[in-house]
């Protein structure tokens, strides 16, 4: 069994554990983002799409201003009554509207696919980052950002990669549009006069003066009032994520929850991880009170304040009622596009957000690559050489320390050993030292090269998918001939399972656990590797199976076996025993090997 003393924790806090931020402010977050792109192979499709879409918002613009000269003509015909003229401007804004619609469906395409390949890119990245050699397991002991990397990489990349293609896509517009009406606006702020001492007086470029102004109020309030969003949507992703982990770790352990009667202890402790949801859900309502209070009032003063700046130029008679129109329709493009950061601060702070977390664990992935050995660490080093030698060795444990009777121990090609261990001594630490998945003590460790390795856990793993997958496993089921896995099955003694090579069903929950077991090692003699590492490999298998699987070692000639177990076999398989013992200071000392 797993010494459950001596291993890290990696199940949701009793505690909401904080919330880790990268490095780097969000400006250098996006750079960092952009950097890695360069090598992508979506980033040509995503260039085009940009381009294609900046094409589109500009074309848009222009068709923008071309109503707006429309509302002019439209409005001065209606102020003069002309009926053909008003007919005639209401048939030509069919044409504005035609285009309008066209463009505005070809933005939306750009946009949606923009979604699709950054989203795809994103994903993509970070499982290459996340399933290489050793990093998904190491990652589960980097505290709150690797306690749920699956919504990082599912959930986090969708929301990131949506957020970004709206944003950027409305900034887009909103920057052209400013750039396309400040002109127009500014030329337009001369019809508005100020009748002083019976003379009419401009001011150049009030208009766009009046918007400038009238935008920079409400953004330095929107971000006053908003800025408590972005930690406070970070929180809400993080207990979201906790509680659905919780879920699913009941979905898979339904059948002990029901055995010991605990669906009413995992009842409150999903009650628990709930309330923190609605704890932050609620924080995020607040926030938002705050916020709309901000935005939907600067929202209902933009419908009079470019009417009420305008109206001097309207009154004193220096313009007409069509002209005033096309005044107060281009300073309200102006003004939407200066407003941008209001009216989407809320999303902003969800995006920042939600690309805090997609970086957090990009770092957190590239910070698994140290350098071994130093630091109270050692080093796990392939050797050419066919044996295994522990030199200089001490295992560090969370709760103290383990060896053996000399630090230096060596284990050759060929030799069938079993290392025991008390209870809490670290053997299934050990275990996992020696697969390179644990790295706390000191000395070195020196073994072969893992591809001709085996390391076999009490709970083998198997994929989802068919028997033969789960035989072949990580290799694919095309590079063994179903004959070979046929015979490993009998060997091992599922006779049962030889017919069921294509079938897909849960392997790790849809047969006993002892198959489980049997099938693990039907697997290792389907592979034939040099060196076999267990770890309690056999702890549900009868005493028949047992010697089953013994004799069908001895068979596999040159295979070097370890085996990690609580207490000494027996069997003659094992030609020396090995002890492992926990250390408190140097008052214990544990006895050194000796022969069988």
């Amino acid at each position: 069994m797993t010494d459950r003393a001596d291993r890290p924790e990696t199940g949701a806090p009793s505690e909401p554990a904080p919330i880790l931020a990268p490095h780097g402010g969000t400006f250098a977050q996006v750079r960092q983002v952009v950097a890695r792109m360069r090598g992508a192979p979506e980033r040509r499709a995503l260039a085009w799409l940009v381009l294609g879409l900046v094409a589109t918002i500009v074309s848009n613009n222009m068709a923008q201003i071309w109503l707006n000269d429309w509302q002019g003509l439209f409005y001065d015909a209606l102020e003069r009554r002309d009926w053909p003229g008003f007919v005639s401007e209401a048939l030509h804004f069919l044409r504005i509207a035609g285009t309008l619609l066209v463009l505005v469906v070809l933005q939306t395409w750009g946009a949606e696919m923009i979604k699709v390949q950054l989203r795809s890119w994103l994903t993509r990245h970070l499982l290459d980052e996340w399933l290489v050699s050793k990093r998904s397991y190491l990652l589960t002991f980097a505290g709150e950002v690797g306690a749920n990397p699956d919504q990082r990489i599912h959930e986090d990349t969708r929301h990131l990669a949506e957020l970004t293609a709206d944003l950027g896509a409305s900034l887009i517009q909103a920057t052209l549009l400013l750039a396309s009406f400040i002109g127009v606006l500014w030329l337009l702020s001369e019809q508005v006069k100020f009748s002083i001492d019976g003379k009419l007086v401009g001011i150049p470029g009030y208009m766009v003066w009046c918007a400038l102004a009238f935008s920079l109020a409400g953004s330095a309030l929107t971000w006053w009032v908003g800025r408590p969003m972005v930690g406070d949507n970070a929180a809400r992703y993080a207990r979201e994520a906790d509680m659905r982990f919780a879920l699913v770790r009941i979905v898979e352990s339904a059948e002990g929850i029901t055995l010991y009667g605990g669906e009413a202890d995992e009842r409150r402790s999903v009650d628990v991880l709930f309330g923190r949801v609605l704890a932050a859900m609620k924080r995020l309502v607040d926030d938002l009170a705050r916020l709309t209070w901000v935005t939907s009032g600067y929202g209902w003063l933009a419908l009079v304040v470019p009417v009420l700046v305008a109206s001097p130029g309207y009154f004193s008679g220096a313009m007409s009622l069509g002209g005033l129109m096309m005044v107060v329709n281009s300073f309200n493009q102006v003004q939407t596009s200066l407003r941008w950061f209001v009216d989407n601060y809320s999303r902003i702070a969800d995006w920042r957000a939600t690309l805090g977390r997609v970086e957090a664990l990009h770092e957190a992935l590239s910070a698994l690559d140290r350098p071994p050995g130093g630091n109270g660490r050692f080093d796990c080093i392939e050797d050419a050489t066919d044996g295994v030698r522990f030199e200089g060795f001490e295992l560090k444990l969370p709760s103290g320390r383990s060896g053996f009777a000399t630090p230096d121990v060596a284990i050759e090609r060929g030799e069938h050993a079993q290392i025991v261990g008390e209870m809490a001594a670290g053997k299934s630490t050990l275990f996992l030292a020696m697969a390179g998945l644990w790295s706390r003590g000191r000395g070195v460790i020196r073994h072969p090269p893992r591809d001709r390795m085996i390391f076999l856990p009490e709970r083998p793993y198997f994929p989802i998918g068919s028997l033969a997958e789960a035989l072949a496993y990580p290799d694919g089921p095309e590079s063994h001939p179903a004959e070979a896995m046929t015979a490993a099955l009998k060997a091992v003694g599922l006779d049962r399972l030889t017919g069921c090579l294509g079938d897909t069903v849960r392997w790790d929950r849809d047969i006993a656990f002892d198959e489980q077991q049997l099938l693990a090692f039907a697997r290792v003699f389907l592979h034939r590797p040099d060196w076999l590492v267990m770890d309690d490999a056999m702890s549900a298998l009868g005493a028949g199976e047992r010697r089953r699987v013994f004799s069908l070692m001895d068979k596999l000639t040159g295979l070097s076996v370890i085996a990690l177990s609580r207490s000494e076999d027996g069997d003659a398989f094992f030609t020396r025993t090995i002890e492992l013992k926990r250390r408190n200071g140097d008052k214990r000392r544990a006895v050194l090997v000796r022969a069988a």
